[in-house]
């Protein structure tokens, strides 16, 4: 019966069995109902997923990990940031590199610190704090370098390659058994050494050592251009540049009369037999060392780089030469010099003499100063 007079329920009236089969539409309607209702979850939540991450990542926001790396990251990363991008943007695009975890708390500190986003590439790193990712948007990272020293040797510039990250096969492979025609440079010379031009070169994490040799010798090939020397010569005057390199200081007068006692004794049959004399090239035949000395038995080497034996200059360059080192071998003073000995190392002074007995009386001035420099220092 209904409760309230007057009405009636719509159930009354209905037999027993009609009673129960609409209980079991009702119960069937509820199902469907429910049905729908999962499948529209479902259907507008994967496609407000992917709205949401296309409108600026607004879900991984409200739903994504609030955490946040430390410190300041691992392996270098390189990052385009296009132009007329958002802060949002940048953010999503630094949680997709890999660069920060998520985004809120790149935000935070892009306002906190009230900067803006520069477009153009950028060098992160891996696993940033966002602190750490910002810091590197107001104080760009930047690549690290190889410095290569004039006068070094391609042993010692290849043991810089290695100690600045790269393999040492990588590098063995770059360099030995090549040329500079192996790298552009139609120079004729029996390797790289003295090619490799002394400079300080970027090292990004594409870089590959044949890449920085390409460069180290690229640069020399400017070098040559740029002193106007003919490449049939090129090799000549590395070589001879090379040799004022090790054996005279970095005054440039002092230079230009050292590669012009070398050109002399070459050239010249009546003094030297056209010997150069040189213990830097002996010195190069059997490794670096801290001085130029060698012994009697270095000195009897048969190699084309001994140049007591061998007459004129060496096969080709013993070090990489300064742009000043080339100067001098390209404008030599005028002189007949057949002789030199830094007197005072200390100042690098240096005389030069025409005669051997001018010499001598040279070199008992360099011993009377080591002499009191070993007995300053309390050597005997």
């Amino acid at each position: 019966m209904s409760p309230f007079p007057g009405e009636f329920s719509e159930d009354e009236g209905l037999s027993r069995s009609d009673l129960k089969a609409k209980k079991h539409r009702r119960m069937m309607r509820r199902r469907r109902t429910t049905a729908i209702v999962v499948v529209c979850v479902l259907v507008f939540g994967i496609g407000g997923f992917f709205g949401v991450r296309a409108a600026g990542g607004v879900f991984d926001d409200l739903f994504g990990p609030k955490g946040d790396y430390e410190g300041a990251g691992t392996s270098e990363v390189s990052v385009e940031i296009p132009p007329g991008a958002s802060a949002r943007s940048v953010a999503n695009q630094l949680v997709e590199a890999g660069v920060i975890m998520n985004s809120e708390p790149f935000l935070d500190e892009v306002e906190r610190r009230d900067i803006t986003i520069q477009a153009g590439p950028i060098i992160l790193r891996e696993k940033m704090s966002s602190r750490a990712a910002v810091e590197a948007f107001v104080n760009p990272i930047k690549p690290p370098k190889i410095t290569i020293a004039e006068g070094r040797k391609i042993e010692q510039i290849k043991s810089t390659m290695v100690e600045s990250g790269m393999k040492a096969e990588a590098v063995d492979k770059a360099i030995d058994d090549k040329t500079p025609k192996d790298y552009g440079l139609d120079v004729d010379a029996p390797s790289l050494e003295g090619y490799l031009y002394p400079a300080t070169y970027d090292l990004d994490k594409e870089k590959t050592a044949q890449a920085v040799v390409s460069e180290m010798v690229a640069k020399t090939k400017t070098e040559i251009e740029n002193a106007g020397i003919d490449l049939d010569d090129a090799n000549r005057i590395m070589t001879l540049a090379s040799l004022v390199e090790i054996e005279s200081p970095g005054d440039e007068d002092v230079r230009k009369k050292v590669a012009r006692v070398f050109l002399n004794r070459i050239s010249d049959d009546s003094k030297t037999g056209k010997l150069l004399q040189s213990d830097a090239t002996v010195a190069y035949i059997h490794g670096a060392r801290s001085d130029l000395t060698t012994t009697k038995e270095e000195r009897q080497s048969d190699s084309p780089y001994n140049t007591y034996k061998q007459k004129g200059l060496p096969p080709g360059p013993i070090n990489s030469p300064s742009s000043g080192a080339v100067d001098a071998a390209l404008n030599p003073t005028e002189g007949d010099w057949q002789f030199f000995v830094a007197t005072n190392p200390d100042t690098g002074e240096t005389k030069f003499a025409d005669t051997f007995d001018e010499h001598r009386k040279n070199v008992e001035i360099y011993r009377k100063w080591l002499k009191e420099h070993n007995e300053g220092n309390g050597d005997g």
